[in-house]
């Protein structure tokens, strides 16, 4: 059963304490067909959205149109051991696709820019394999993967994204994966 939540998974930013400008966080192009489809979260700092969740965390994200994704995410539940997830859109900010305001329903919050790629991998087989993600209105990042593990490689590069925009890194916590609850492939299918 799917329960609508604010959960921060990737895209869970609910509410942010201050809208800020496309151009003042990262000039980091992104091809939006290789940042669409399943990603599993790696990492975390600690966030009210994802309180409820034990693991098992991801996002899939589909295009829409040249502006605009949809959001569907997901994470195994600490009670209950039931699947949670919610889906929201992303706006692109200014035309650049690595800045978004996501809102998941009127309880989203202010709009604004609440999600920024500050970093990915190499594109491979038309995909990126992994981003470093985080939101400015506060000391929340996460690191995100294709795949249910990352290269101490990668997640090195990942976290020094993450710091060079001023996420406190020794914050982050391991997500457990995979999900134990749901298939996130079924949401990747389309």
């Amino acid at each position: 059963m799917r329960i609508a939540l604010a959960v921060g998974a990737a895209l869970f930013v609910a509410a942010p304490s201050l809208a800020q400008e496309a151009g003042t966080t990262t000039t980091l192009e992104i091809d939006p067909q290789a940042y669409t489809g399943l990603w599993y979260e790696i990492a975390n700092t600690p966030t009210p959205y994802e309180q409820d969740c034990q693991g098992g965390v991801t996002a899939v994200y589909t295009l829409i149109d040249d502006a605009t994704m949809e959001v569907v995410n997901r994470c195994d539940r600490e009670s209950g051991g039931d699947e949670q997830g919610v889906v929201g859109e992303a706006e692109v900010v200014n035309g650049n696709f690595n800045t978004f305001s996501v809102e998941f329903g009127e309880e989203s919050g202010t709009p604004g820019v609440n999600y920024v790629v500050a970093a990915v991998g190499e594109e491979e087989d038309g995909q990126y394999p992994w981003a470093a993600v985080y939101s400015p209105d506060g000391n929340t990042g996460w690191i995100l993967a294709r795949g249910l593990e990352l290269s101490e490689e990668d997640r090195a590069e990942a976290e020094e994204a993450l710091s060079e925009v001023g996420v406190d890194v020794s914050q982050l916590e391991d997500t457990p994966q995979p999900p134990q609850t749901y298939d996130p492939a079924a949401d990747s299918a389309s």
